[in-house]
């Protein structure tokens, strides 16, 4: 069994971990990254006797795949992951009245947590695969940014905002009063954080691979567009969400961070 910790006080307690009999039963090499890793290891390798050991093996070598991400990484992937359980549970029919009262934002349903669930909900793949591609390809770069925590607290309140837009317009125009989903505002707001932290980022949009461009160009070009969209009453994209999301992003960024330096201070002195 071979294994090498983190340095400073932390050692001690992962050496005690990684000491079990069980773990070192394993019989593998471990780069551990932090004492949570190191729970986890040994978690897995008291699983019960029937579970085959060359199965906790395996799963051991994806955990510490896992823990070598950086924390903003992995992150962005559990919210990513997130996405494609709850696409999956649409799958099932069993489950589409629940999916439909629960992750479905309707404005005249009275319900208001469905602001937050349904950033979860995905019409379909494509739709999934969209958002869940530029999350990861930008939200990395902005977790890692922010931290972990401020990214998630920002993910979900953009995506809060971003359902709420739609919600209080939604009555001025009562034909095109209909549920919403997906995570589209949200990300958004991770593209407006990361035109604001990375201005000369290139990107390219899908439509037009073969002409990169910055996205302190290619972002405000998207929210004129969905501004245009949502004045113009298109129903092609949810285009007032996508704008009250971008906009927050930027916001957030310019603004928005003092006030979440201070909470964490603040958290911080009533700890100590």
């Amino acid at each position: 069994m071979f294994w090498s910790a983190p340095k400073g006080t932390e050692s001690d307690r992962v050496w005690n971990i990684m000491s079990d009999p069980r773990v070192q039963h394993l019989n593998m090499y471990h780069n551990v990254h932090s004492e949570a890793h190191a729970k986890m290891i040994r978690r897995i390798a008291h699983l019960p006797g029937w579970v085959p050991h060359e199965l906790k093996r395996t799963v051991v070598a994806f955990t510490d795949k896992w823990y070598k991400l950086s924390r903003g990484t992995r992150c962005v992937y559990t919210i990513a992951g997130l996405n494609v359980l709850v696409f999956s549970m649409w799958q099932m029919p069993r489950l589409l009245p629940f999916m439909a009262r629960r992750f479905l934002h309707d404005p005249r349903s009275g319900l208001s947590y469905t602001m937050l669930t349904s950033t979860f909900s995905h019409k379909d793949l494509w739709h999934l695969l969209f958002n869940s591609i530029a999350l990861v390809s930008f939200g990395t770069s902005v977790a890692n940014k922010m931290g972990a925590e401020h990214f998630t607290a920002f993910y979900l309140s953009a995506g809060v905002l971003s359902s709420l837009a739609s919600h209080l317009l939604a009555p001025l125009r009562p034909a095109l009063i209909l549920p919403s989903l997906g995570a589209s505002g949200a990300v958004y707001g991770v593209l407006g954080a990361m035109m604001m932290l990375f201005p000369h980022a290139q990107i390219a949009i899908i439509f037009l691979p073969f002409i990169p461009m910055s996205l302190s160009h290619a972002f405000p070009a998207l929210l004129a567009y969905d501004f245009a969209g949502a004045v113009l009453g298109w129903r092609t994209f949810g285009h007032v969400a996508h704008l009250a999301g971008g906009l927050y992003g930027i916001a957030y960024l310019e603004w928005g961070t003092q006030y979440w330096n201070r909470l964490v201070k603040f958290i911080d002195r009533r700890k100590n």
